[in-house]
């Protein structure tokens, strides 16, 4: 069973990370923790695979460089065979560099970091050693959330409604079943099931 931390203070982002991970991952054990000391306190308790810090965390200046480091290099001492992720909403080139010397796997800003991103870093990890995002402030598309649909079901409505016109929906279903290393299939079956919900509860959008 792959088992991972998120240390993050704000109840919103770690839930999400977690709700994330859980998702990706599937078999899993995710732990969440708001402070440095709840951290280490797991730490000591049990060993991670991977390991997701924003280094803001309550009782450190989240503007000073040496603190933000501190809370790293102490998560990173207390996991040692983890897979160490920095996520921050203050990213720097310096501080990204400073963390990759350091060993952490990834370094990702938070503005503008989609799910589909974030599954792409965590892949790009494995395959490259350390992966590198910095916050992206533009907003090239809106979002547009359903009740009622899993996680999977509601990332292929996002696609189907992304597509550039004149695009099959064949297209769409390979570009899910690559982002979630699953089968061109099994991303049809999301788009039928997501499709029937809609028409059922009367929100079928146009163009889907």
């Amino acid at each position: 069973m792959y088992r991972a931390l998120v240390v993050e203070d704000q109840d919103l982002m770690r839930l999400a990370l977690i709700a994330e991970l859980k998702d990706t991952f599937g078999d899993c054990y995710v732990a969440g923790a708001q402070t440095l000391e709840l951290a280490g306190q797991l730490l000591r308790q049990e060993e991670f695979d991977l390991v997701f810090v924003d280094p803001g965390l309550p009782g450190f200046d989240p503007t000073s460089t040496d603190e933000r480091m501190h809370v790293v290099e102490a998560i990173a001492h207390a996991s040692p065979k983890a897979r160490l992720i920095v996520i921050t909403g203050s990213d720097t080139p310096p501080e990204a560099e400073s963390c990759r010397k350091l060993g952490v796997a990834a370094y990702i800003g938070k503005t503008g970091l989609s799910r589909t991103a974030l599954r792409k870093m965590l892949n790009e990890i494995v395959e490259n050693g350390f992966s590198l995002r910095y916050s992206d402030a533009s907003a090239p598309v809106p979002e547009v959330h359903f009740s009622g649909l899993t996680p999977r079901e509601e990332q292929i409505v996002s696609l189907m409604l992304r597509r550039p016109p004149g695009a099959k929906r064949r297209a769409v279903f390979e570009e899910m079943a690559k982002e979630l290393s699953i089968d061109t299939a099994s991303a049809e079956k999301y788009y039928k099931q997501a499709r029937a919900k809609l028409l059922k509860f009367g929100q079928l959008p146009k163009g889907f």
